[in-house]
């Protein structure tokens, strides 16, 4: 996991020094300041959702909770199916509660939270406002900067199912 980690980074900065080269060969600051606040920012973002969603994996693990068959979830655990008639209070009993929505998303936000992530939204968000300030915003470089990150991230997964496939 930290060899992806670490191979992700080292592409981040290669596409990076990329293109800080082409704005500087171009003389063009203005797609310079957009691409390089809106790459910063989204490479936080996505960079913390990886820490975050890794030690979640990993914080599973260690509790036990190994993952279990996938058909295990749609198989009639009670065995429901081979009895002809049904006692609606033995199906209650035997049911476990679902989740209600909240708690759901209270259990889901723990591996997206992260300290790196949220600074990542608040540097992107303070970046727009920056730009837009400065009079210096252009929509194309800025929406680049930001597709850079996930395009990068999708190519490089991309690779490395193909490559234990």
């Amino acid at each position: 996991m930290n060899r992806i980690f670490l191979d992700l980074v080292r592409i981040f900065i290669a596409v990076d020094i990329g293109i800080v080269v082409f704005c500087y060969l171009e003389d063009n600051k203005v797609w310079l300041y957009n691409t390089q606040l809106a790459f910063f920012s989204t490479a936080l973002i996505i960079l913390g959702s990886f820490i975050g969603y890794s030690n979640s994996v990993k914080r599973q693990l260690e509790n036990g909770n190994v993952g279990e068959d996938i058909l295990k979830k749609y198989e009639d655990p009670y065995n429901i199916d081979d009895e002809e008639e049904i006692d609606k209070e033995k199906l209650k009993e035997l049911k476990k509660p679902k989740l209600k929505w909240y708690e759901a998303i209270l259990f889901s936000f723990k591996g997206g939270f992260n300290f790196i992530r949220i600074l990542g939204y608040g540097f992107l968000i303070f970046s727009f406002i920056f730009l837009v300030k400065k009079n210096i915003f252009d929509v194309y470089s800025f929406l680049f900067g930001v597709s850079i990150v996930p395009a990068i991230a999708l190519i490089y997964s991309l690779i490395i199912k193909r490559k234990f496939n």
